[in-house]
């Protein structure tokens, strides 16, 4: 069956020819329903016992290595449309370095480890059955001629044909075949770890294993043959001749003995393996050179070495490829806790996880994004979680020369997800940074903790912390409080702690409650690691919005800054303390900073708004913050402050119109609610108004209300008495209102020549 760009195999449209083979024909198609992309194999004739099998085998497997089967058809398979390429080009047989064909050993190992688990022998590991994509992930393919342990007898072995003799009847492809294969006898798993013997041994040596002029002769081979010696590394050597051994009760008895003798292989770097003698004496006489050379040629070849050290990186957000969205937090947490780590290493700029994340979901270009970005290399990667079985996929490319740097692929249980971030910290260090100090190592790790499991409570604190929801701050705190229960030094905890009641405060959670808690988590992050930037983050906004200790809160941001220049919620979150002191200029400084750390952030975007409006510039203000709303429309605070812009501006159907687009986004948050009821009062809708405070008094009933939200109602309604008793309730609540809004909201102005407003500012500490 023959089909066309174009034409239709149910909800599939055919996009172009793959390949072609004695089972039909393989496309790439869309799905037209999800708009995702896949490959179908389509029949010759009929669904056939092969199809049918591989089906079988396929949709019983699920796991990062093996190509996923997505959709049966009367006469076609629908499966994972694979970008990659065979792990060893048939036309241009080459060798790969040792560390890459190890790294993709591995891959495959754990694939047939998975299979075999399910009882499924593949009998056609080659090749071109092994994808490697551009990411370097290996993907097994065509289970085509796989069968089930418990069909282990000669007669399901003839079930296809070759035509290498006229009695004989043998499965799989002559070159990487078992010899009991060859042979036309039982294979079980250990068949397939000879094929696997032989892939290796062609991934290395850039030859076949086995070779002859025909099938028959290359059989030959495989039973009465052994292969030329192998050019490689002694324990890749050893590996693969065990492998190789002809009997079966030679090799790794299982797929799983196999995959632990390559995660414990040692083998030297890359660049320091020689493969041949000439190579070896070139490589020397090279050094006797640069020694003759002298201390000219020394300075230069110093000054080289200098010019390609590489100074800066973004680490982008691992993807998340399991078929469970809770699987976020790993992904998203591993992803920060590796630039967190990153950041502390001397010399080295790291893009901030807020401007990286940006990247997430988004299509990989590494030399576009470090362009974009301005860094010289880049660090991808994916996660797959399977019930306890996690698979973690990295990569760091030098996007100066689009070179690999290294890549792993990790195959662990869920409870050793902190040794792989340990992991993969230490190796991106190292490549980085090669002459890292015992003092720097410990850097590295201050604050962290060695526990796994407190290691996992703390990424799920962090993910419900970032939902910004009641119920996910609730669940940010339990699970934080229970990583320091098992790690009371787990200084990020505490700090993941301190900024979640941060975030609470005034909104989910009374002031005088939530700032003694933050408080304490903060001291206590900043006791265990004083460098800790983000930590002095959350002291310094304790200190401003909860204490009202100005000499603190500036102190704490500038230290904080010094720590991470870089770091756009320092310097948005110092912006909102210099306003209220009457720094306007300085404020608006350290707002376009925070806008150069992440230009394309929403909030650092509309952190510039909220400045224009602290300093009374409407125009600026509703352009910034409506550039801050197309770059997140779901950010509420950017509709919340574009209204108050515009009520300033005198346009208030807009005003009105932007928070009711607010609550569209956050129907619950008292904050709009008082935007919107001053809107309404100023514009001379006082039954509106009266409508919201009476909302706002029933939400009361039931959870925390700021009383400044009701001040701001009953100004507008021209009811002072009532605005200063529900300011005073703010005062008393030491209300974060008070610090941040009671010298730059404007809607306050008509209290501002009142003795009883200017006693307020006293007995708050800001200036008049």
């Amino acid at each position: 069956m023959r089909l066309a760009p174009g034409d239709k195999l149910g909800p599939y449209e055919i996009i172009a020819p793959i390949g072609a083979g004695g089972m039909g024909e393989v496309y790439s198609a869309r799905d037209v329903r999800l708009n995702r992309f896949v490959a179908i194999k389509v029949s010759a004739t009929h669904f056939s016992e092969r199809f049918e099998r591989e089906a079988k085998a396929i949709a019983a497997l699920n796991h990062p290595n093996i190509c996923q089967i997505y959709d049966i058809g009367p006469n076609y398979l629908v499966m994972e449309l694979v970008d990659g390429l065979p792990i060893v080009n048939p036309d241009q047989q080459r060798p790969r370095p040792p560390g890459e064909a190890l790294r993709l050993a591995k891959q495959i190992a754990a694939a047939l480890q998975a299979a075999h688990a399910k009882g499924i022998i593949h009998r056609d590991l080659k090749p071109a059955n092994v994808l490697a994509t551009k990411s370097g992930v290996a993907k097994l393919l065509d289970f085509g001629l796989a069968k089930y342990t418990s069909d282990c007898d000669a007669a399901d072995d003839e079930t296809h044909t070759i035509g290498v003799t006229q009695v004989g009847t043998i499965i799989g492809t002559p070159a990487y075949m078992s010899p009991e294969q060859a042979d036309g006898r039982a294979a079980d798993e250990r068949s397939d770890i000879f094929s696997f013997g032989s892939v290796l041994y062609e991934m290395i040596a850039g030859r076949r294993a086995f070779r002859g002029s025909s099938a028959a002769s290359t059989i030959g081979a495989i039973i009465h043959g052994n292969p030329e010696p192998l050019d490689a590394p002694p324990a890749l050597e050893k590996i693969v001749r065990k492998c190789l051994s002809k009997s079966p009760q030679d090799r790794f008895q299982t797929a799983a003995d196999l995959l632990q003798a390559l995660e414990v292989a040692s083998i030297p770097d890359d660049s320091g393996f020689v493969h041949d003698r000439k190579r070896f004496v070139r490589t020397l006489a090279a050094v006797f050179g640069l020694m003759i050379i002298g201390a000219a040629g020394f300075w230069l070849y110093v000054k080289a070495s200098r010019a390609g050290r590489i100074d800066s990186i973004a680490v982008l957000p691992l993807e998340n490829r399991s078929n469970n969205s809770d699987a976020d937090y790993i992904s998203d947490g591993v992803t920060e806790s590796i630039n967190d780590s990153l950041a502390k290493l001397p010399g080295l700029k790291v893009v901030p996880h807020s401007v990286a994340y940006h990247y997430k979901g988004k299509a990989i270009d590494v030399q576009k994004i470090g362009d974009a970005l301005g860094v010289q290399a880049v660090l991808t990667g994916d996660v797959t979680q399977r019930g306890d079985d996690l698979t973690i996929g990295v990569e760091l490319d030098d996007v100066r020369n689009v070179t690999q740097l290294w890549g792993e692929q990790y195959h662990r249980k869920l409870a050793d997800l902190l040794a792989v971030e340990n992991d993969i910290d230490r190796e991106v260090s190292q490549r980085l940074r090669s002459e890292l100090t015992a003092a720097d190592r410990e850097r590295l790790k201050k604050g962290s903790t060695n526990n796994p499991e407190a290691y996992q409570l703390y990424l799920k604190g962090k993910y419900y912390t970032n939902k910004l929801s009641e119920d996910g701050f609730a669940k940010g705190i339990d699970y934080f409080n229970q990583a320091i229960v098992i790690d009371p030094n787990y200084g990020l905890a505490y700090n993941g702690l301190a900024f979640n009641y941060i975030n609470q405060d005034d909104w989910f959670m009374r002031p005088s409650e939530a700032g003694p808690k933050a408080r304490e988590a903060a001291n206590r992050a900043i006791s265990i690691d004083d460098g800790d930037a983000d930590a002095h983050v959350s002291r310094a906004i304790v200190a401003h919005w909860y204490e009202w200790d100005w000499a603190s809160a500036g102190r704490e941001f500038k230290r904080a800054i010094e720590l991470n220049p870089n770091d756009s919620e320092a310097h948005g979150y110092y912006s909102w303390f210099l306003a209220p002191m009457g720094q306007k200029d300085e404020a608006l400084a350290e707002a376009k900073r925070s806008q150069l750390a992440d230009p394309d952030s929403s909030l650092a975007n509309f952190i510039i708004g909220s400045a224009l409006v602290f300093t009374r510039q409407w125009d600026p203000a509703i352009e910034q913050l409506r550039r801050a709303k197309e770059l997140d429309p779901t950010f509420w605070f950017a509709p919340s402050f574009l209204g108050r812009a515009y009520e300033q501006k005198g346009r208030l159907p807009e005003a009105i119109s932007e928070f009711r687009r607010a609550l569209e986004l956050e129907s619950q948050n008292p904050e709009i609610w008082s935007g919107l009821g001053h809107a309404y009062a100023v514009s001379g809708n006082r039954t509106e108004a009266l409508k919201v405070l009476e909302h706002l008094k029933e939400l009361s009933a039931h959870a925390y209300v700021a009383p400044f939200n009701f001040a701001v109602i009953y100004v507008g309604l021209g009811e002072k008495n009532q605005a200063f008793a529900w300011l005073d309730q703010a005062y008393a609540d030491r209300s974060y209102y008070m610090a941040v809004y009671l010298t730059t909201d404007p809607r306050l102005d008509s209290l501002r020549s009142e003795p009883r407003f200017a006693d307020l500012l006293r007995r708050v500490g800001l200036p008049k």
